[in-house]
């Protein structure tokens, strides 16, 4: 059986390359393992980033990912000072709701996959505008976000009903809920449960590859660009809201859908975009732009005034151009 030999290097108490003990080496790596173990049992962190290992239970990991939040919040985050928590992949459970309150600080799943796995009665809800959340899934809680959060963005995220900015049924006089609310941030590969997405809200903000239930993506739609999106019923304009100045590409709705009883208002702009049964302004009237769209059953309105229909499909698969 070979033998080696250790020795020193050019640091320590010994001279360079004299022949270490036994009980030297023992000492070097009894030092090391306890080295390796206090790294090992805090999260890594650098200036501008902290990391949550996730390796308890999701009690413990929640409270490991709300202390990295309280101390990115001591990390004085700015425009200039964005602070990242990398959080890696398990399952948290929260006390109580984790709010993301403060600005320039950002929550992402390590992995970029959707696999921060929010457990239990308790959810996201994010009050702060200027947040990046990446991954994050909350199961069928609701997924909160405040009013009017221009500059958030959220990646790859999930959440069930009224996520993401959806609020309760209108009143009996179909007018918007007085606690409906603007959704104007960035929403990519996010998907939600039934009035997602500024349900019975105002979407404004820019959404590509989301999928939401019925009454998703806005009672009225103001600004708001839509980009592979997918709705259930009464979902991108709930069926009586106007769409104004909106941008839709490739987006599917049940029926109701791309409003009904609204109107399809100017400067708005539908490609290849597929609804059912009285969708597209049914009941209202197109003064927008539509290219391609198609209706799995039924027909488009006979009202279309300053706006066009182009080579658009109708249920019995006739082609329309007015």
């Amino acid at each position: 059986m070979p033998t080696y030999t250790f020795t020193t290097r050019e640091y320590g108490p010994n001279a360079k390359n004299d022949t270490l003990t036994y009980q030297d080496l023992d000492y070097s790596l009894l030092f090391l393992s306890e080295s390796i173990n206090e790294i090992s049992s805090n999260p890594l962190s650098g200036s501008n980033y902290l990391l949550v290992e996730a390796s308890g239970t999701p009690s413990q990991n929640a409270t490991a990912l709300s202390a990295s939040y309280v101390q990115a919040k001591d990390a004085s985050p700015s425009a200039t000072n964005r602070i990242a928590i990398l959080a890696s992949p398990g399952k948290y459970q929260f006390s109580s709701s984790f709010n993301l309150d403060t600005q320039y600080i950002d929550i992402l799943s390590l992995t970029g996959e959707r696999d921060v796995l929010v457990t239990g009665s308790n959810t996201i809800s994010i009050t702060a505008n200027n947040v990046f959340v990446r991954g994050i899934d909350v199961g069928t809680n609701n997924f909160t976000i405040a009013d009017n959060l221009s500059s958030i963005k959220l990646v790859n995220c999930k959440g069930g009903d009224l996520s993401f900015g959806g609020t309760a049924d209108p009143d009996i006089s179909g007018s918007l809920p007085l606690t409906a609310i603007l959704v104007n941030g960035t929403f990519i590969n996010c998907e939600g449960g039934h009035l997602s997405f500024a349900g019975n809200g105002i979407a404004s903000g820019i959404f590509e590859n989301c999928t939401g239930g019925s009454g998703s993506f806005g009672y009225d739609v103001i600004g708001g660009t839509f980009i592979n999106c997918e709705g259930g019923d009464f979902s991108f304009g709930g069926g009586e809201g106007d769409l104004d100045d909106g941008y839709f590409e490739n987006c599917t709705g049940g029926e109701y859908s791309f409003t009904s009883v609204g109107n399809i208002l100017s400067d708005t702009t539908l490609k290849n975009c597929t609804g059912d049964l009285n969708s597209f302004a049914k009941f209202g009237a197109i003064y927008g732009d539509m290219y391609g769209c198609r209706l799995t059953s039924g027909s488009f309105t006979t009202t279309v005034s300053s706006g066009s229909l182009v080579l658009c499909i109708q249920g019995n698969n006739s082609v329309i151009t007015q």
